[in-house]
């Protein structure tokens, strides 16, 4: 059953709801009529009566663009109520009616805005998707409009493990109230918006939430991908290169492009002409030196026994990247 507002738009517009329900099942034909109708009745149902308390007035223009969301989640798989929640599903029910405001508004924009905020999150090795969920259901009311709904999703999903993401969260971040920014990135009590990027953009490793570094300089601080037989990218244990302030991985005839930071740490597909030119370029600081598994940077040290002698070694303004024939991951070392 679901409540009398979406019962009355759904029985006013049936033959339209049920001409959409059948021209996606002739693309779709194992579209699951069960779990579409269960969707209707939770997810579905829980916006409309978010909406109703809101802006009755656009009650039919979010019940069209919820039920397309919805035949779309359950077509693709995105949602099987009954089972456990997809991360799509979770965020769509938590996040949609806490900024029903904004739905109401532009109800097609922000059911698309959720799903594809939260689809990739899944996907991404280390990424969490239900961070990016608690951070916009807590914020979401904040939101003055879409646009600022749209940065806000940005730079909560930066800061959920979506590492590439950095440069548009940061300036994304910076046409947001600047209490709402500081909130996205959970920081400490006492900075402005203004300190708060400045230690950002310095280092790579700075956690907005802990404000304060600890212990030395040099620290390890990730490990990044695995050995393709476990679920990772690498065949065989990679050797890397510095590209800028990323870094470039090679595991036999394939390449990707490294980017990480204290949120997260993402691989994308690059070529191996790009590694062989990186790894043609630049070269270590001269102050940071490599011996045998020990590194030694102003006179400070730390020292990896369990990797045997690195594989190779490059370095951007914050993070020292190492491999070694002992493992598929790329060890990754707080410079600062």
């Amino acid at each position: 059953m679901v409540n009398p507002a979406l019962a009355s738009i759904l029985q006013s517009g049936r033959a339209e709801f049920n001409a959409r329900f059948s021209a996606v099942r002739q693309v779709h034909p194992d579209l699951d009529a069960g779990a579409f109708s269960a969707l209707l009745q939770t997810a579905v149902d829980e916006l409309v009566q978010a909406v109703d308390r809101v802006r009755p007035d656009r009650l039919r223009e979010t019940t069209m663009a919820a039920y397309d969301a919805a035949l779309e989640l359950v077509s693709r798989k995105l949602a099987c109520p009954g089972s456990r929640p997809s991360p799509v599903e979770e965020g769509w029910r938590r996040v949609l009616p806490v900024a029903a405001v904004l739905v109401a508004a532009a109800p097609g924009q922000l059911n698309a805005s959720v799903r594809n905020a939260v689809h990739p999150l899944p996907a991404t090795p280390g990424a969490r998707p239900m961070q990016w969920i608690e951070t916009m259901e807590t914020l979401a009311a904040r939101c003055d409009d879409a646009d600022v709904f749209l940065k806000l999703g940005a730079v909560a999903a930066w800061r959920a493990g979506l590492a590439h993401f950095r440069a548009g969260a940061l300036a994304a971040a910076d046409a947001l109230p600047e209490t709402l920014a500081l909130a996205a990135l959970g920081a400490k009590p006492g900075f402005s918006w203004a300190q708060l990027r400045q230690r950002l953009v310095a280092d790579a490793w700075f956690d907005p939430a802990a404000a304060t570094k600890e212990g030395p300089a040099i620290r390890l601080v990730a490990q990044a991908g695995s050995f393709r037989g476990f679920g990772g990218l690498f065949v065989e244990p990679p050797v890397v290169a510095s590209s800028g302030e990323h870094f470039l991985a090679r595991s036999d005839n394939e390449c990707w492009l490294l980017t990480a930071d204290v949120f997260g740490a993402t691989f994308h597909r690059a070529s191996i002409d790009e590694f062989e030119a990186a790894a043609r370029g630049r070269r270590l600081p001269p102050d940071l030196l490599l011996v045998g598994t020990r590194i030694v940077l102003n006179g400070e040290r730390i020292e990896f026994p369990a990797l045997g002698d690195f594989t190779s070694a490059a370095a951007n303004s914050s993070t020292l990247a190492l491999t070694s024939r002992l493992t598929h991951s790329i060890v990754l070392v707080a410079l600062k």
